[in-house]
């Protein structure tokens, strides 16, 4: 089951357990305290086993600090963050989580974020048809993938 805006103590500890230092404290505390980014949560047995967060607005590298190359006409989202338990990995939760957000917001430019070297967000990301926008550098090796949707 799926659920919005709820769990957000479950959503810290998952980040905590769970982010192998791809998402900074910083990034995760900003999606907790802002209700411009939607936090959806997959529920398995009604336990909290994996979020995504959406942001809805086209300031997001701004709030990243990313290099800002992203196209500003139309309905854009931002995937903040979509992280799994480690306990639930291999279930095809993260999966879940990506069509989940791609029926919602069908019709949106959608960008996402990934570090370099997080191979199974990446492989995740291209599964479901997102393509390279631009790289950049920041702390890590980044990729700006982008879907339009």
């Amino acid at each position: 089951m799926i659920v919005e805006n709820k769990y957000f103590k479950d959503i810290k500890r998952i980040w905590k357990d769970n982010h192998n230092g791809f998402i900074t404290k910083e990034s995760n505390e900003l999606l907790i305290n802002s209700d411009d980014i939607l936090k959806i949560v997959y529920l398995e047995n009604n336990v909290p086993a994996g979020y995504v967060a959406v942001y809805t607005k086209d300031d997001f590298c701004k709030l990243e600090d990313f290099p800002d190359k992203i196209e500003k006409n139309g309905n854009i989202s931002y995937i903040w963050e979509i992280v799994t338990d480690k306990k639930y990995m291999g279930k095809g939760i993260a999966s879940k989580l990506m069509q989940y957000v791609l029926e919602k917001f069908k019709g949106y430019r959608i960008y996402s974020c990934i570090a370099k070297e997080n191979i199974p967000s990446l492989k995740l990301h291209e599964k479901y048809g997102f393509k390279e926008a631009y790289q950049f550098t920041q702390d890590k090796e980044q990729i700006m993938l982008v879907k339009s949707n």
